[in-house]
């Protein structure tokens, strides 16, 4: 299993700090928000580049493993988003896990093919619920919704069944049948909804191969997610005890008043907990060799993760008062990023009833079911 050394992590870190640096430009990020495609073709050439996209590859083709990607996703929250990073980081693991479309895996990685996945059928489908969609004569039919990264697609990975087997296969961006719909998230950023007509797939896995690769990919993107979220709480933090330290009343910094003092030094504890929730977690997840454990391990960084942001985020706001929630704010970015990924992949009610699920002896996902 790859493990993360302390000098490639700060090597890493540096790198992504630099480029977080670059493009954290809060009037070009709310110019952009709720327009398609999206991320610019430079900052994916950018990220190729940088090595980035090829992080979901295996580790004897250059992959570095969850932990090296989770130091990419909260460093490029100083630019307010991980995306496309995050929804090319799901397709390209299951790609890697499956070992299928070893040229389609390199395109990934050098940033001229952008295949995402395309899992999810309904609001309520956390873990992972039997597909509708059908896949049946090498044609797929079915609908699937909140697709990251759909708008750039090049090629979508498909969950599916076929006479009741679980399957996940691959189609064209532009194969016929195939219709693509854009929402927009609080944060501006587009999720895809796919409906399919007898739409031309090919295989890429069956059975408990293909139910294996997609439960831990999204195992993995939601650390991901998770990682991302930390990078909002250090930022939002910063920018909380900045403003209490220049916000002036009655002729004094607002943070000389003990009660608001307390309420930060509450906020550091919950930041300095959740810093130590997800390092200790990442230190061990890449070596889990047990697939309910990687699990349980990620269900539990996901929950604290989520819990741990929305409490910071309300916090930064009654601390900042009414000039937090405004649009020129750039804590107002941070909230709504995180806003809109809590809910994604599983929010904390989910993932608490996915840790149970995987501990219990006998429990439905014990077995490696989805």
């Amino acid at each position: 299993m790859t493990v993360l050394d302390r000098e490639t992590a700060t090597l890493l870190r540096d790198a992504v700090a630099k480029h977080a640096e670059r493009h954290a430009d809060g009037a070009a990020i709310r110019s952009r928000r709720a327009t398609l495609p999206g991320p610019r073709a430079a900052e994916l050439a950018e990220m190729a580049q940088q090595g980035w996209l090829a992080l979901a590859m295996p580790e004897d083709a250059g992959g570095l493993g969850i932990a090296a990607a989770a130091v990419v996703a909260e460093g490029l929250a100083g630019c307010f988003t991980s995306d496309p990073l995050a929804g090319l980081f799901l397709a390209g693991r299951v790609l890697a896990l499956t070992g299928a479309e070893p040229d389609l895996m390199d395109g990934l990685a050098a940033g001229t093919a952008q295949p995402v996945l395309a899992w999810q059928e309904g609001p309520q489908d956390f873990p992972l619920p039997s597909a509708k969609t059908i896949c049946a004569g090498g044609k797929a039919s079915g609908g699937k919704g909140w697709i990251a990264g759909a708008a750039g697609a090049s090629h979508f990975i498909v969950s599916a069944s076929d006479d009741g087997e679980p399957v996940l296969v691959l189609a064209a961006a532009d194969a016929p049948g195939l219709v693509l719909t854009q929402q927009f998230r609080a944060d501006g950023s587009a999720m895809g909804r796919l409906d399919l007509r007898d739409v031309p797939v090919r295989e890429l896995a069956r059975g408990e191969a293909a139910a294996a690769a997609l439960r831990r990919a999204l195992d993995e993107g939601s650390v991901l997610v998770a990682a991302e979220l930390m990078g909002h709480i250090d930022r939002m933090m910063a920018l909380t005890i900045e403003h209490l330290k220049t916000r002036r009343q009655f002729g004094k910094p607002i943070g000389a008043f003990q009660s608001l003092q307390h309420r930060a030094a509450d906020m550091f504890v919950r930041q300095r907990l959740a810093r130590a929730v997800l390092e200790a977690g990442l230190s061990r997840l890449d070596a889990l060799p047990d697939a309910a454990a990687h699990g349980m391990q990620a269900a539990r960084l996901r929950a604290r993760l989520n819990d741990s942001a929305l409490w910071i985020m309300r916090e930064s706001i009654q601390l900042f008062g009414a000039m937090g929630i405004t649009d020129e704010n750039d804590l107002g970015l941070h909230v709504k990023r995180c806003l809109s990924l809590i809910g994604w992949l599983g929010n904390s009610a989910e993932q608490r009833r996915y840790f149970m699920d995987l501990a219990a002896p006998g429990g439905r996902l014990a077995e490696g079911g989805i």
